[in-house]
């Protein structure tokens, strides 16, 4: 077999190796009912309001619905287009496989441009798509980010054919689809399509005005999302942008750049890519100058930007993972190692993305496990019921923590019933939640505690609970407080538990016919 430029087809390069690496890619979410991702019951429940209310009456009186030009509405409108179809869990679920397909299709497409054939190195980055943002539930920007790298590998591949008007047309129409995925996607296509125009364009250290005009003119067409953004951003939803150059904060994120469940595991895991791109930059590997200039890009971007930025938290750690990715593709076995050499760097980058997902897809099946245990409360409450949830995580946090803090949310999906746990986010939020409920206890921030003895930030449990307005609610759930920190309130009538978590029925005290009689005399 040859490819395109007559060459033989190594094994690596052929389109069954391809199709194993997009299988192991999507391999760990297969089996869990729902993606066990921290945010995703979240978001879920928000696709559960967004999709309709007409049959719960609950969510239909307290939620409300803004529809703007938000970026953010990838998986959004993805399950809003699929839920008639199969519902919105199954929907989520299958938006969310395709966002690992979609990421390694566009890496790979964008190593096979850059050095004209898929290098034997190109598979070492495919376990970063299963990254610490990833993890954390952050679905509308990883498919941004998917649909960026995707879209980049099709502007080299019509680069290379001399296909102007179409590469161009991405570009323009494809910033746009990536702006409304997430606005931090676009922000990534962005930094590839401007380090890949300094590589057309610069070409030597001397710059000349026509070199800038060609950088400034190809960077333009990236320009049409600042239409939305002006209609979004303006008013109260600029957010906030604070903690510039909190380097050891840096280091951190590309260490925990696929953060899961296993320290040293993912930490070596971490350290492996940044070895490989060292191996680039100190010359001992072939590296493209395309790639090269890309990667440089992302680096400078990650160290300038901030944690948060215009109301985007975990700005800088989102980048952190994309950046070794590119880093890693821009490598590549030497010519004169010979093809015994590249097959075995082949070999041991199949075996490096194969025990990756291997231990992904065991840790998504322990999540899967722990979440169905936590949910076992599901249906002890009443059908459209109205709950406060109260939700203390470890103490201390560390490495590993159990998914805990989003999953009273799926109470709004298969209960119909209001929860305190979609995001307080103006501006970046489609759903709101009306003044029936108090504002204090109405969205997620309300619901972390701790537990006496925690030396943690969030009010106690006990101050919490006492709190509570109960009039505006009709059922107290418990997660992660063992029976000894439980409250023992007469207005408080057990309903269900088990060692982790409980649910109550809220008891509202009966106004006595006196008290409305009034006083006498």
């Amino acid at each position: 077999m040859t490819n395109r430029r007559g060459k033989r087809v190594n094994w690596w390069q052929s389109k069954a190796y391809v199709g194993l690496l997009l299988v192991l890619m999507i391999m760990p979410l297969l089996w869990p009912p729902f993606p066990p991702l921290d945010d995703v019951p979240t978001h879920m429940g928000r696709f559960y309001i967004q999709t309709g209310m007409a049959g719960a009456p609950t969510l239909s009186s307290i939620f409300s619905i803004d529809w703007m030009p938000v970026g953010n509405l990838g998986v959004d409108a993805l399950v809003y287009a699929l839920h008639p179809l199969m519902g919105v869990e199954p929907a989520t679920k299958l938006v969310i496989i395709l966002i690992p397909l979609l990421s390694a299709a566009g890496l790979l497409l964008i190593a096979r441009e850059a050095h004209g054939e898929l290098p034997a190195t190109a598979a070492f980055a495919l376990p970063l798509i299963y990254n610490y943002a990833f993890h954390y539930g952050f679905i509308n920007f990883s498919l941004g980010a998917a649909l960026a790298f995707l879209l980049f590998g099709l502007v080299l591949r019509y680069q290379r054919l001399k296909m102007p008007t179409v590469w161009r047309t991405l570009i323009l129409l494809g910033s746009l689809l990536i702006y409304f995925a997430h606005i931090f996607g676009w922000v990534v296509f962005g930094l590839l399509v401007v380090g890949n125009a300094l590589y057309r364009h610069v070409t030597s250290w001397k710059i000349s005005l026509a070199m800038v005009r060609a950088v400034v003119l190809e960077c333009l067409l990236l320009a049409l999302p600042l239409i939305p953004i002006v209609a979004w951003r303006s008013g109260d939803n600029q957010g906030e942008t604070s903690a510039f150059f909190a380097i050891f904060d840096k280091w951190g994120w590309i260490e925990s750049a696929m953060r899961d469940r296993w320290v040293k595991w993912e930490g070596l895991s971490a350290l492996l890519c940044v070895g490989l791109i060292g191996l680039g930059i100190v010359g001992l590997m072939r590296m493209s100058r395309r790639l090269l200039l890309v990667f440089l890009v992302m680096a400078a971007f990650y160290i300038f930007i901030p944690y948060a930025f215009f109301g985007l938290i975990y700005a800088d750690m989102r980048i952190a993972p994309l950046m070794l990715a590119i880093g890693i593709l821009a490598i590549a076995p030497r010519p004169a190692w010979g093809r015994t050499a590249a097959s075995a760097i082949a070999l041991l980058a199949l075996a490096f993305v194969t025990a990756r997902s291997v231990a992904t897809t065991i840790s998504y099946a322990r999540y899967a496990d722990d979440h169905a245990r936590w949910l076992k409360v599901l249906p002890s409450i009443p059908r459209g019921a109205r709950v406060v949830a109260l939700v203390a995580p470890p103490c201390p946090r560390g490495w590993n923590v159990p998914r805990i803090i989003h999953l009273p949310s799926m109470a709004i999906i298969r209960r119909d019933a209001f929860v305190n746990d979609q995001f307080d986010m103006p501006g970046a939020q489609l759903v709101a939640v009306g003044p029936s409920i108090p504002r204090d206890f109405a969205y997620h921030s309300s619901a972390q505690v701790r537990l006496p003895g925690c030396d943690r930030p969030e009010p106690l449990l006990a101050d919490r609970i006492a709190q509570i307005p109960r009039g505006a609610f009709d059922h107290l759930w418990l997660l992660g407080v063992d029976p000894a920190n439980r409250p023992k309130a007469d207005w408080l009538r057990p309903v269900w538990s088990d060692e982790r978590s409980a649910l109550y029925a809220i008891v509202r005290q009966k106004t006595s016919s006196a008290a409305k009689a009034g006083p006498r005399g």
